[in-house]
């Protein structure tokens, strides 16, 4: 197993996941980990970059070969947004236990179709703003939810979510 912290790039405070994979584990399934990690719906187009290099054939690479060529690889969702994450190993784990988990996180996923880091950023500001009494902005309310909290992390629920996943 390999701990591994994904984080969205310029995301400011940090929005990013420590989870844990098996190493032999191949980018197309890491793909689906990565997709329930963030609660993201598989809807875009996606791929993995190693320094300037799109990764091909990802169903046959695997997270121990990436490894062995870098420190750091990137992972990009949905190309309209752009979503880029970094993927840092962070250490190698023993146990025989097969299935990602989430170590610890920070701060809520952003929702796809959400334009991406600077757009999100800007929608959690003015959400801010329409909770602390502006009221200005009943529409970005009304599709995030009233409740919707940007500093929530629910490592239980990404973790129930990595347990469905086929692998």
């Amino acid at each position: 197993m390999i701990d591994v912290k994904l984080t969205i790039v310029n995301s400011r405070p940090e929005i990013y996941r420590v989870i844990r994979v098996p190493g032999d584990l191949s980018l197309q399934l890491f793909h689906e980990v990565i997709q329930a990690t963030f609660e993201w719906t598989n809807v875009n187009s996606h791929f993995f970059k190693l320094g300037d290099t799109i990764i091909k054939n990802e169903e046959e690479k695997s997270i121990n070969l990436v490894k062995e060529e870098s420190s750091r690889f990137y992972y990009v969702y949905d190309f309209a947004d752009f979503w880029t994450i970094s993927i840092d190993f962070l250490a190698i784990s023993n146990g025989d236990n097969k299935t990602p988990i989430c170590i610890e996180g920070k701060r809520k996923s952003p929702p796809e179709d959400s334009g991406g880091i600077v757009n999100y950023t800007e929608v959690v500001e003015l959400l801010k703003r329409h909770k602390e009494g502006e009221r200005k902005y009943p529409l970005i309310a009304d599709w995030l939810g009233e409740d919707f909290d940007p500093e929530e992390f629910d490592c239980q629920r990404i973790n129930k979510n990595l347990q469905n996943l086929i692998l």
